[in-house]
Order: C-alpha cells, then structure tokens, then sequence
C-alpha cells in the first residue's frame, strides 16, 4: 500500500485529518476482524474524506466534468456530496489506489446502500464509530458493535442498521433532507435482518 498518510494532509484540515487517520486504523482493526483485505479498506478508509472540505461548488463542478449528473435528491444533501466528487480525485491523484473496492466503498460511506458489500459495511462503519468521535449516538454504536458475540457479521448489520436509524433520526429531528439511498439502505436492513 502506499504511504499515504503524507500524501493526504494538504487535502484536508488537522481536525478531518485526525479523523481520517482514526477511521482508516479503525478499518484496519475492522479489516483483521473480518478477514478481509487490510490495505483495501485501509486505502478507503485514508480517501474517504478527500473531498468533504472542497467547496461545494467546486465539487459539483467536478461531477459534472467527470459526466456524473448529480440529482435533485443529492444537491438536497450537500453534506454527502463528498461521497459522489471523492472517487474522480482519488482517480486523478491517487490513481494507483483506484481500486474498485476503494471507489465503491468511497462512494457509499454517507449514506449506504441496499446490498452493499463488506468493505462498504466496514469503511460506513469505520467512519461513524472511530474512537475521536464523541457524539453520543457514535459511542454507543461502538460499545454495541464491541460487545462480544458468536456472530459478527450479524452484529455488524445490526449495529449499521441501528446507525441508520440514528442518522435518520437526527436529520427529521433538524428538519433536513434525507437522501433516497438512505432510506433504502434501512429498508434493506429492515427486511434481511
């Protein structure tokens, strides 16, 4: 894998960076527990954020001249834009990470999707429980998720299903939008649980 903890730093703040750098060992922890590829979901874990502290403008922008159209439903959600310009400059500047994988699981981190794979499960949940987050919704996902179990892919679904509802919780709470791939994703989780 590459270095990239270096790599990343004129991209983003120290606050996001220290939040990067505790979401992408958080994959790491969470790649071990699940037997999967550590340097993937590490990578994902580094690029998830490339782009969250680009004006939104500039990100819409680069949808658009990377031909992504982006919909009414995102525009609405200009929180979660990140998910949708990170994957074109983890391509341009970071094309040797450009993994499928990467990309995909970049891409779903904010809001999840129905039937997403392992290593979206892992960097969606990686992003909301890492240990400098102190809200208390991400405290008590990461000592549920923690909690020992005979089933861990069960506790992972659960525990992301649970984030779900938090999320969508808070944003009818403050009066926002909720994007369509979020509502699906809980609908997913709802009914394959």
């Amino acid at each position: 894998m590459v270095d990239l903890k270096e790599k990343i730093r004129p991209y983003m703040s120290e606050r996001r960076y220290n939040h990067t750098l505790a979401v992408a060992e958080e994959c790491k922890q969470l790649a071990s527990m699940f037997g999967i590829d550590e340097d993937i979901l590490a990578t994902a874990g580094y690029l998830h954020d490339i782009t969250k502290e680009m004006p939104i403008e500039e990100q819409i922008l680069l949808c658009e001249n990377n031909g992504l159209a982006l919909d009414e439903a995102t525009l609405s959600s200009p929180k979660i834009l990140h998910s949708f310009s990170a994957p074109f400059i983890i391509k341009k500047d970071f094309s040797e990470c450009a993994k499928e994988e990467v990309l995909v699981a970049v891409s779903y981190h904010t809001t999840g999707r129905d039937n997403m794979s392992i290593y979206e499960k892992l960097l969606y949940l990686a992003d909301y429980i890492e240990p400098t987050r102190k809200h208390e919704e991400c405290i008590a996902l990461r000592k549920f998720f923690y909690e020992p179990t005979d089933d861990i892919h069960k506790r992972l679904d659960d525990t992301i299903f649970l984030s779900l509802k938090y999320t969508i919780s808070d944003l009818l709470q403050r009066g926002k939008y909720i994007h369509p791939l979020t509502i699906k994703s809980y609908n997913y989780f709802l009914t394959n649980k």
